[in-house]
């Protein structure tokens, strides 16, 4: 993949979280998506970025074009269940470890395992689609 195409994706994905700017503006979903795109491309257009404004221009025209509110809660609601499902299963792992009198060290990864698990599920439940 190109230098640009890299970069425009990676905007792109960028731009999925809300960003201060959205953020100022209460803007959630697509519109979020839009006003970080935008507000990226002003930036990049004053740094005389060209590639950069290219990809941008093209990474707006596919958000415009593709980019659906109830797809972006859809996808949301995925994520969340499965990090879910991780936080479950790791705390069965952790109990099914405990029970069977595994190692203190062993004991100690799954709960370090559990407790990022919790806190990638608290993060996605806390962020806005």
């Amino acid at each position: 993949m190109n230098r640009l195409a890299t970069t425009a994706l990676t905007l792109l994905l960028a731009a999925a979280s809300v960003g201060a700017s959205a953020a100022d503006t209460q803007l959630a979903g697509c519109a979020a998506k839009r006003e970080n795109i935008r507000s990226e491309l002003r930036l990049a257009q004053e740094q005389g970025l060209a590639d950069k404004v290219a990809g941008l221009t093209r990474a707006l025209d596919e958000v415009n074009a593709h980019c659906r509110d109830n797809t972006l809660v859809e996808r949301h609601n995925k994520k969340i269940v499965k990090a879910q499902a991780k936080v479950n299963q790791t705390e069965r792992s952790l109990r099914l470890a405990q029970e069977a009198n595994k190692q203190p060290k062993k004991i100690a990864k799954l709960e370090g395992k559990l407790e990022k698990a919790r806190a990638d599920l608290a993060a996605l439940q806390a962020q806005q689609p």
